[in-house]
């Protein structure tokens, strides 16, 4: 009755809008892996009663379940060959800008109406009963709140909001991709088009299970007119993706001459740069915020990792101060981790598979005694 009555709020909000190519891309983003044994359950139930304050630390595997690709698995980003945009590229030239939006704004749509999964719930419902104190994720993609979860640090920052790099005014992603529209009617007639087009649910799982090769290539729409070469008739006609370009980590996909007459939009309030709120490879954490994930770590009694390699160093430093401060420390993760040798417990399985049968163990079903 109890976990009817947390679950409910949480749930009702957002799964209405789940289709068959949401599940279809989920069952391929996510690393195959057995389930968790008994045995495992039972050391991790254990060590959350154990536990007097419990921090979490959520990575790209944390999201492969709402069909997220993650970086480093099988299946990840990085197995094509795929490089992110760095810090450095982006502010290097307007053309790489351009690449950048171009990208994002063919992605987006899809990206901002990803859904939690069965892992950022069973968070969301264990911090309700007090079983989790605070949480910190390496991901840009905000399911964490969306899911019910409240104390959420988001380390690297988010795709969901927008800031300018020269008077640092922030706005919502979706208020500078309704002004790349305008910029881009072209672009934007294409991406309508394409979500038009009704489900495919084979092409979408072989598309997914090839993570993204250059026969996935979308041709992108310039602002061009429909009969004037590259415009909209031309990418329209090319026909190289059965839907949506497969999608990345941080919400963008490939496009082939990505940027090539796309207009990008400047702040509205300055005329500035505009660049996702989030950390870009080769950019600094904001320190604040790189304080606050530090007391988080040294603060905790115990350091349960979910879904992240901790390779960078961003995360694995919060391994390391955690551990430093006595903590115990839990990893659930599909294949290696830069800590395996510092963990406690570590459990290779899904998170959504690990995390549902904790927030279901009856000893975890009652709020914990302060």
């Amino acid at each position: 009755m109890l976990r009817s009555a947390l679950r409910g709020p949480l749930r009702g909000r957002v799964r209405g809008a789940a289709t068959c190519r949401a599940a279809y891309s989920a069952a391929a983003a996510a690393p195959a892996a057995p389930p968790a044994t008994d045995d495992q359950i039972a050391s991790l139930v254990s060590a959350f009663q154990e536990s007097r304050r419990l921090v979490v630390l959520t990575g790209a595997g944390c999201s492969t379940e709402s069909g997220v690709p993650d970086y480093r698995s099988p299946q990840g980003a990085y197995s094509t060959g795929f490089k992110p945009m760095t810090h450095q590229q982006f502010l290097a030239s307007p053309a790489n800008r351009a690449r950048y939006w171009a990208r994002s704004f063919y992605g987006w749509p899809r990206f901002s109406r990803t859904q939690p999964n069965e892992a950022h719930f069973a968070l969301a419902e264990l911090e309700q009963r007090c079983w989790v104190s605070g949480l910190v994720t390496q991901n840009v993609d905000r399911l964490h709140s969306r899911a019910g979860s409240r104390e959420v640090l988001e380390l690297h920052g988010t795709s969901h909001e927008v800031i300018c790099l020269d008077c640092g005014a922030r706005s919502p992603r979706q208020a500078v991709q309704e002004a790349l529209a305008a910029l881009n009617p072209a672009a934007a007639a294409h991406v309508a088009e394409l979500a038009a087009r009704p489900p495919d649910a084979a092409a979408e799982r072989l598309q997914a299970l090839r993570v993204g090769t250059s026969r996935d290539d979308l041709r992108v729409a310039t602002r061009t007119p429909p009969s004037t070469p590259g415009g909209f008739g031309a990418a329209r006609s090319l026909g190289q993706a059965a839907g949506q370009p497969p999608q990345r980590p941080d919400g963008d996909v490939e496009l082939v001459d990505a940027g090539s007459g796309f207009r990008v939009a400047p702040c509205g309030g300055c005329g500035g740069l505009l660049k996702p709120d989030v950390v870009f490879f080769g950019d600094n954490i904001p320190q604040e915020r790189k304080d606050r994930a530090m007391a988080l770590a040294a603060s905790s009694d115990t350091l349960l990792v979910v879904g992240s390699s901790v390779m960078v160093y961003s995360a694995y430093r919060l391994v390391e101060v955690a551990k430093a401060a006595g903590a115990r420390l839990l990893i659930v993760n599909v294949g290696p981790t830069r800590a395996d040798k510092l963990a406690d417990v570590k459990v290779e399985a899904r998170a959504g598979e690990v995390l549902t049968r904790l927030a279901r163990h009856p000893e975890l079903q009652l709020p914990k005694l302060r």
